[in-house]
């Protein structure tokens, strides 16, 4: 749905005016997200049956979080490099940067390896950069099937709620989110969360298999996220400030 300006008007601070946009997305239900546009301003994520009247006076709580996200996500738009797609070029893995070594081989099958200190990838012939940009993203996704799935498995063992069950687990890009738990129980994650420190994904994993017994972020929730992953704050405020790196495509 297109993005539409708020009818309450921008946010007056002590010091400065925001103006912003507002954005409706089924798969966000429970709080907003705040987003920078294509243009630099701010956009408000927001769930479908919350009225203007709550978006802004829910902006209006915390002023300082907002004008501090702003000035952030400009600075790192600014100067954030763009992300290459070509030989020598180090992109993330589970926290660490491995070059990518593009190969070609005649009558070879596009294929991807991930090797001890590079990320091998094989073409038939001279590839386009997003040729290269395609393999390098299905490989994520394909790794972090495995990967999450393991994680997942260790994280529902000490969580007494979950009974040892596994929820259904699926995969899906997002513009600025790691992760999703519906209300049927069905955990989603972000693929490029594969960039991010082992210890991230443990974090968003744990975050989630907390919402299979409680779906808000009351009291209840922060003490099922205390028990089930004590350093999730400091976690969460190493992913917030790398988090736009990891996104990067």
């Amino acid at each position: 749905m297109t993005p539409h300006r708020s009818r309450y008007g921008p946010l007056r601070l002590e010091d400065r005016v925001i103006d912003y946009e507002i954005a409706r997305r089924a798969r966000v239900t429970r709080r907003v997200h705040l987003e920078l546009s294509e243009r630099g301003g701010l956009r408000v994520v927001a769930p479908r049956r919350m009225s203007l009247r709550d978006i802004h006076l829910t902006l209006l709580s915390n002023p300082t979080y907002v004008a501090r996200f702003l000035d952030r996500a400009r600075e790192q738009q600014a100067t954030q490099a763009p992300l290459r797609y070509v030989d020598g070029e180090r992109h993330l893995l589970l926290g660490k940067r491995y070059p990518l070594d593009i190969w070609r081989a005649k009558g070879a099958r596009p294929r991807l390896e991930w090797m001890h200190d590079r990320i091998r990838l094989t073409f038939p012939e001279a590839p386009e950069v997003e040729a290269v940009r395609d393999l390098l993203l299905k490989g994520y996704r394909q790794r972090a099937l495995d990967d999450f799935a393991e994680r997942l498995e260790g994280i529902c063992a000490d969580a007494p709620w979950t009974r040892r069950r596994l929820p259904p687990m699926r995969l899906r890009r997002m513009k600025a989110s790691w992760g999703t738990c519906s209300a049927e129980g069905v955990i989603t994650l972000n693929p490029l969360l594969l960039r991010a420190p082992p210890a991230c994904i443990d974090y968003v994993i744990a975050h989630e298999v907390c919402h299979l017994r409680q779906l808000n972020h009351g009291p209840r929730f922060y003490a099922l996220q205390d028990q089930l992953y004590p350093d999730w704050r400091e976690t969460r405020r190493q992913l917030h400030e790398k988090g736009h790196i990891y996104l990067q495509l």
